[in-house]
């Protein structure tokens, strides 16, 4: 993977997501809420591989279920305009590409508990366990439902900050997964972006 275009990316999808999140307003509770139910069930992990990822139509808009993963890599609570300095660290973690068995086919960037103005969150960038010798600080994803922001295929950077700008700060968010698929130089020849929202 390229160090630079990464950081890039990075850098955009970070100075994105922190200006539409100033510029959206804050949700207002009311005292009647509407309660959203959802028909669907998350896959058995026993029926799926991991972190495969399955359409559902039952709802309004498509939802992907992305199966339970466990990835490994760099992780740190920061705010998200700074995450190319994780991105950094990644690369330079020398440890976690030696526990690489076979070249993984996908980087995972995990956000999740966001600040309250989304200046800040935890992050982690990381492959998955099935390409590592040992899972040193793994983290788990575990099965659930997505928007797709950004559908799996060739992007450029503004692609990928445009898809950021598309998240309902409004509602509150679990967590944002971005996955960049790779070639086996590890160039990334296609990415998504996904959200989960909370009740």
């Amino acid at each position: 993977m390229k160090l630079a275009s990464s950081l890039i990316v990075t850098g955009i999808i970070a100075c994105s997501l922190w200006g539409v999140a100033l510029l959206q307003p804050m949700p207002v509770r009311a005292i009647s809420s509407v309660q959203h139910t959802f028909t669907d069930k998350a896959p058995s992990e026993a029926s799926a591989a991991q972190g495969s990822i399955t359409e559902s139509t039952q709802h309004e808009k498509p939802l992907i279920v992305l199966n339970k993963l466990v990835i490994s890599g760099t992780t740190a609570v920061m705010p998200t305009s700074q995450v190319q300095q994780l991105w950094q660290d990644f690369n330079a973690d020398t440890s976690l590409n030696r526990r690489l068995t076979k070249q993984p086919k996908a980087v995972y960037v995990f956000y999740r508990d966001f600040s309250a103005n989304f200046e800040q969150s935890t992050i982690t960038i990381g492959y998955s366990v099935d390409a590592l010798s040992s899972a040193d600080k793994s983290v788990t994803l575990s099965a659930a439902s997505y928007e797709r922001l950004l559908p799996r295929k060739n992007h450029n950077t503004q692609d990928i900050a445009d898809a950021w700008k598309n998240i309902d700060y409004r509602r509150p968010i679990n967590r944002v997964i971005e996955i960049h698929y790779l070639s086996k130089s590890s160039a990334v020849l296609s990415s998504e972006l996904l959200v989960e929202y909370g009740d």
